[in-house]
């Protein structure tokens, strides 16, 4: 039984027309990533290359599969926990395949915004209301960017010599209000929807009256909006006062995502041969990722790239930092998105043939 059958019979044109857009996208995405990497490779390797046999050798690649599998476990199971402990429930077969189609389409949309509409998307046709599916998603996202943004200006306070570049008083304080900022929004939009309902309704007011939307249909969308804001909300509810066993789980397994996911680096970096500490490599993915989260393009492309080698390059020699960035790109990013290509290919370009008796 294929797991998106009932999706896939029920595809509408202009969902189809979409993913086409994201493929062109991912196009995009892996030019501006392989641009970056041969900037790095000309300029911050000054064209040196060298690959550690050790990189190669079947303990550190079985070391690196197995943390992968791990790494994606733990993705569908944050988000997993997050949907049992809203009182809904969806198979976890079903959520590990939502999350490769989330790696794919949140890497080729700009602030990588497009992935929690489609996985929502996709949790609808398995009943879950757009209200709470939206709710979900957010809270998936929202902790681990509270875990990202609360330990960035701390560890860039602690070590002002490994983050010399970042250490500068205006910088510091525009990082730390960044994510004050970020704490204030998710303070409304969990204790003030009404706040976020009245600003959107006078959206709408002013579109009825500029006549770009009739007043039938101002008032439809008035309900709608209102109904899936309720149930936005009433998920948020849910999430904080129904079930905290799995509130508390899903709060642990984000934790162990954003580790697993800065692992790649500790475990490559050794395999190069360096002797660096596991907590320096794990501070410098931390700040990589803060600064990801406001990069215009695609996946972050070139943003990432940059950045990681930037950093980096304090603690390995040049001539590894292309292997190291390329390597780390693949495993954290390529290897999803590769997976992700080929289920929307199947489940929505195929969706023919598995209409076929």
């Amino acid at each position: 039984m294929r797991m998106f059958h009932p999706i896939s019979n029920h595809v509408p044109v202009h969902v189809s027309r979409r993913i086409i857009g994201y493929f062109g996208l991912a196009g995009l995405f892996f030019a501006l990533s392989f641009a970056t990497l041969y900037f790095l490779h000309h300029y911050f390797s000054g064209g040196q290359l060298r690959l550690s046999p050790k990189l190669l050798s079947i303990r550190v690649i079985g070391g690196l599969a197995i943390l992968l599998v791990l790494y994606f476990l733990s993705d569908g199971l944050r988000l997993y926990c997050v949907i049992r402990a809203i009182g809904f429930h969806i198979a976890f077969a079903y959520i590990v395949k939502l999350v490769f189609v989330n790696i794919f389409v949140s890497n080729v949309t700009p602030f990588a915004t497009g992935g929690g509409v489609v996985q929502v998307y996709f949790m609808k046709q398995k009943g879950m209301p757009i209200g709470k599916a939206t709710a979900a998603t957010s809270i998936r996202t929202i902790l681990a960017a509270l875990i990202v943004f609360t330990l960035t200006p701390i560890i860039v306070w602690a070590e002002p010599n490994l983050f010399h570049i970042f250490y500068h008083k205006n910088l510091l304080y525009g990082i730390a209000g960044f994510s004050g900022i970020y704490l204030a929004v998710f303070w409304i939009i969990l204790f003030r929807i009404r706040v976020i309902k009245h600003w959107l309704f006078r959206g709408l007011y002013l579109l009825n009256i500029l006549k770009i939307i009739s007043r039938p249909r101002f008032r439809s969308l008035c309900l709608r909006v209102s109904h899936e804001l309720d149930l936005f909300s009433d998920g948020f509810r849910r999430y904080f006062r129904g079930r905290p066993g799995w509130a508390a789980l899903s709060v642990v397994f984000t934790a162990v995502f954003l580790f697993l996911l800065f692992s790649f680096s500790v475990i490559l970096i050794r395999a190069l041969g360096y002797r660096v500490s596991a907590l320096t490599v794990l501070a410098f993915q931390v700040v990589v990722t803060f600064f990801m989260y406001f990069a215009p393009t695609p996946g972050a492309a070139g943003v990432a790239e940059g950045g990681y080698g930037l950093l980096f390059s304090q603690l390995v020699q040049k001539q590894d930092i292309t292997v190291l960035t390329l390597s780390w790109r693949f495993l954290t990013i390529y290897v999803g998105m590769l997976i992700g290509i080929v289920i929307i290919y199947r489940e929505i370009f195929n969706y023919k043939k598995a209409a076929q008796p």
